[in-house]
């Protein structure tokens, strides 16, 4: 790239932005071609930084240092958005075993790394740059350099320096070592692929809520009279009525409705729950409301206008307000059955019951103007990020959460929290992979581009091969030991266990490893159940492991 001297000042932002567009680019380029049927994606950016390192194209250490801070930046604060509004549900049923063997796997990792760096009296400054790349946590290897500036006072430079080669050099291994354990996962016990799935498909089915709908027929005298709302068992299984036929004519109940004989209801709830109460109220009806004709129509509505948010449908009392019933939520994909207590959130898709004038007036309590799901929420993106960079900044026992861990905490809370009035922290999925993918690309040719400067020199001189080797072993034994573990004492299926460790490794390409080897997309769930924590706990270990002597 000399001839760009002609056109742009060597050194300057410009030819800087030029280089590392020119990295990205081809990195991205890189890791979209198939390499033994697996693409690296983003991850190849950090393999051509390297080769630009290498062969002298660099970026001045200042435009490197400022593209690297922003970069992680908004790529762990994108993160935390994402993972934020399923983190505590990750912890949950089976997910609270996987995150609790997720945890021992990241431990332990960091406990080897400890000892091989002090057995093989290896240079301390790179110990939380081994555990990274093992590891592949970007966020890591920033919350690692970050501790080592300010524990290494002498040349702060040359250690942060130390650990980004250490991350250099494992990196590619921590890509292929999950890989490797699902592969000798499946063979140790003779995985049958085929019957795994099926066993999966099985459990999984018999643990899926089944919200279905029945028609009753009130044969049950006892109850003539009674109103909906003191229905105790309906009530707190959360079971809706969603239609009454009465005389002939059809309507949409509430909860003051009255209970007559040979009225027919609607009810919309688990189909557990449905069987018990079918005798209570009566027998199932043979009349089929839905080919009854009526006023009452079906839509859906999304949720976008911020006062009703945070709100429980006892709070908003739509049914009694607009003679209208709420069937279903639909929220991230899942349908919740929408239960009293239940609190609206922005981007839920509401399933809603009544006449076109009372659907009208829903439809202006709630909002429902799409559009606004699709424009990034910049001011409240601002905020939380300057939010993010505050909370990194304030020292916790002699610890800073740092520029990975600030942001990362700050959106996971925001994203809890959903809203402060008007502002909404919402971001459209398409923007939110934009931003991750953004950031964590910009960041590894940062990461490569400082690193590259004679990389294979210093790879083949000094312990550059002892680091090599160790990074294999650091990011294949822990987690096969924890799946061995986990399949031998939990007999875990191979489909979650397969997920579970691309997971606890956050890796990517191993989760699309074992998608493709399992013929199912069911390792994405416990690759989900397990992603938010072990993108947390690494940051922590970087730190602790930046700060031993």
């Amino acid at each position: 790239m000399r001839f760009l001297d002609l056109l742009i000042p060597a050194g300057s932002i410009s030819a800087g932005l030029v280089t590392l567009s020119m990295a990205v680019a081809i990195g991205l380029g890189l890791g979209s071609i198939p390499i033994l049927r697996i693409k690296l994606g983003v991850s190849g950016v950090l393999f051509s930084a390297l080769l630009f390192g290498q062969l002298g194209i660099t970026v001045s250490g200042q435009v490197l240092s400022y593209f690297r801070d922003f970069s992680l930046i908004l790529f762990i604060y994108a993160v935390g958005l994402q993972v934020g509004p399923g983190f505590i549900q990750s912890l949950k049923a089976e997910g609270l075993l996987l995150n609790v063997l997720a945890i021992v796997v990241l431990l332990l990792g960091g406990v080897m790394t400890v000892g091989v760096v002090r057995a093989g009296h290896l240079d301390h400054a790179g110990t939380s740059g081994l555990y990274s790349g093992a590891f592949t946590t970007t966020p890591g290897l920033a919350a690692g350099q970050e501790v080592i500036r300010r524990v290494f006072v002498d040349d702060p430079t040359a250690a942060a320096r130390a650990a980004g080669l250490a991350y250099a050099v494992t990196y590619p291994f921590g890509i292929v070592g999950p890989l490797l354990t699902i592969v000798m996962l499946r063979r140790m016990f003779s995985i049958d692929v085929i019957a795994e799935r099926k066993a999966h498909a099985a459990a999984a089915e018999a643990r899926r809520p089944n919200a279905i709908v029945a028609d009753i027929e009130i044969t049950n005298a006892d109850l003539v009279g009674t109103m909906l709302k003191d229905l105790e068992f309906a009530r707190k299984c959360g079971i809706v009525f969603a239609r009454v036929l009465h005389d002939g004519v059809q309507s949409v109940p509430h909860a003051e409705t009255r209970i007559q004989l040979g009225d027919v209801f609607r009810a919309v709830g688990l189909e557990a729950d449905l069987n018990n109460l079918i005798p209570l109220l009566g027998h199932k009806s043979e009349i089929d409301l839905s080919t009854v004709a009526s006023g009452i129509q079906r839509v859906e509505l999304i949720v976008t206008r911020t006062r009703v948010l945070r709100k429980s449908l006892r709070e908003l009392d739509l049914t009694n307000r607009f003679s209208v019933t709420i069937a279903r939520v639909v929220r991230s994909g899942v349908n919740v059955i929408p239960n009293a207590a239940l609190k609206l959130q922005f981007g839920d898709a509401v399933v809603v019951l009544g006449s076109p004038a009372a659907l009208k007036l829903a439809e202006q309590e709630l909002g429902n103007c799409p559009d606004v799901l699709n424009r990034p929420q910049l001011i409240p993106m601002f905020l939380g990020i300057a939010l993010g960079i505050l909370a990194g900044s304030i020292p916790f026992f002699g610890l800073k959460l740092g520029l990975a861990a600030g942001p990362l905490l700050i959106a996971i809370i925001l994203s809890r929290l959903g809203n402060i009035g008007s502002a909404v922290w919402y971001m459209p999925a398409a923007a939110n992979q934009l931003f991750r993918e953004f950031g964590l690309a910009v960041f590894l040719a940062c990461v490569g581009l400082q690193q590259g400067d004679h990389f294979i020199q210093n790879l083949l001189s000094g312990n550059g091969m002892e680091l090599l080797v160790l990074g294999a072993a650091l990011c294949v034994v822990p987690p096969l030991l924890v799946g061995i573990f986990a399949r031998a004492v939990y007999k875990t299926n191979f489909i979650t266990l397969s997920g579970f460790v691309a997971g606890a490794m956050t890796s990517s390409p191993a989760l699309m490893y074992a998608s493709e080897i399992t013929g199912s997309e069911a390792p994405a769930l416990a690759y989900a159940a397990v992603a938010p924590l072990a993108m947390i706990v690494p940051i922590i270990v970087c730190q602790l492991l930046a700060l031993m002597k």
